[in-house]
């Protein structure tokens, strides 16, 4: 997937939104934040390794997540 150069984020005390245009297919980018197996192999730092523990997306629900650095 490749990005646009553009991003943009507004937040609230409850709200995130992140506006970004990939060139992938819609359900790919959706499974790649939505997705614990996905969002895995992208998040964090690079050189880092990310266990997500939890993916409720639903309100109230949580991410949870940790990451190893490579020391």
């Amino acid at each position: 997937m490749t990005a646009q150069d553009n991003t943009t984020a507004a937040s609230t005390r409850t709200e995130l939104v992140l506006t970004r245009v990939f060139a992938a297919p819609r359900e790919l980018v959706f499974a790649a934040w939505t997705e614990p197996e996905h969002l895995a192999q992208w998040w964090g730092n690079h050189g880092f390794t990310t266990r997500v523990m939890t993916c409720d997306l639903r309100p109230g629900g949580m991410l949870h997540y940790s990451q190893s650095g490579p020391n």
